[in-house]
């Protein structure tokens, strides 16, 4: 039998000889939006969830700060999205000069100018200012302290201005879901903030992962709730979460109150990517899923993390 799976922006093809069987698991069918922007408009108007429409919340002298992810979550096309926003606000009678992208590169490395361009897209790189987040600067502002103990330092442009974040959700290895607060935490936080968060990943008594973290655990999971707290300290405005197929065709986009639009996002993520495996493989051979989501190692572990479930105890990922 002949395989085929994505492998960066390219596939790679092999054989299957001399199992006595082959399976393959797939997400359940996810709906494909036809009218991005039509569903857009719906979607920030009409269909909001847990809060005002945006163009209630928003006004012409607003300065407001659009969180965007980095191009390791770019299979969310979050250009299309964050292109409808912008010329959605600049109807609302906002000023360009009024409107900053701030890219949450979290630890990450620094986006070229070209990669800026491809995030937040051509028409809205040439119309507002996209910049990227520096954990590292020497210019950002304590909110507080979480009830863990993380002191939440974060970028000075989600201070005194009004946040709309545009993120994508999907299950991550430790903090349940991406997506939503994690635009924040670790997104425009400081290093220092980023690490006390994520060292909450491991175990306080053994040497070994924390069981309350994991793929799809919200429920006492102490990464994600230390993640919730220091987003309440930013307040964001409005929430944009985005869910796409694996054909990274926009499935789902989830808009209003920061948390609650989120959660929903999670559901609808959960009923489709969350599939019972009936029985344990011998071998499990997995592919990330292609560009960007194969773009280093560390993005790369995600796809291990989920494929080891389908894995007898000694078997072969």
């Amino acid at each position: 039998m002949n395989v085929k799976m994505k492998y960066g922006e390219k596939e790679v093809s092999f054989d299957i000889e001399g199992a006595s069987k082959i399976e393959y698991l797939y997400e359940n069918e996810m709906p494909h939006i036809e009218d991005i922007e039509k569903t857009f408009y719906r979607a920030v108007e009409e269909d909001v969830i847990g809060d005002k429409p945006l163009k209630e919340l928003v006004a012409p002298e607003d300065m407001i700060t659009i969180v965007i992810s980095d191009l390791t979550r770019f299979w969310m096309k979050q250009d299309i999205i964050t292109e409808l926003l912008v010329k959605y606000l600049e109807n609302l009678g906002v000023k360009d000069e009024n409107i900053v992208v701030l890219v949450a590169l979290g630890t990450h490395r620094e986006q070229t100018q070209d990669e800026l361009e491809k995030l937040a897209s051509p028409y809205v790189y040439s119309k507002v200012k996209v910049v990227n987040h520096d954990c590292d600067a020497n210019d950002l502002v304590t909110l507080g302290t979480t009830s863990r103990g993380t002191v939440v330092e974060v970028n000075p442009l989600v201070v005194g201005r009004k946040v709309i974040i545009v993120g994508g959700t999907v299950h991550h290895l430790m903090a349940g879901y991406g997506g939503g607060r994690k635009s924040i935490l670790p997104g425009i936080c400081s290093r220092e903030t980023i690490s006390k968060n994520h060292s909450m990943a491991l175990s306080p008594v053994l040497p070994k992962s924390n069981d309350l973290i994991g793929s799809g655990k919200l429920a006492m999971n102490p990464i994600h709730e230390d993640m919730d707290e220091a987003a309440e300290m930013v307040k964001p405005i409005f929430g944009i979460n985005i869910v796409v197929n694996s054909k990274r065709k926009h499935s789902g986009i989830f808009c209003g109150d920061f948390m609650k639009a989120w959660l929903e996002s999670c559901k609808f993520c959960q009923k489709y990517y969350g599939v019972p495996i009936k029985h344990e493989a011998d071998i499990v051979i997995v592919s990330c899923g292609g560009y960007p989501k194969d773009i280093n190692l560390y993005q790369g572990v995600k796809t291990l993390t989920n494929a080891i479930n389908a894995l007898k105890k000694g078997g072969i990922c």
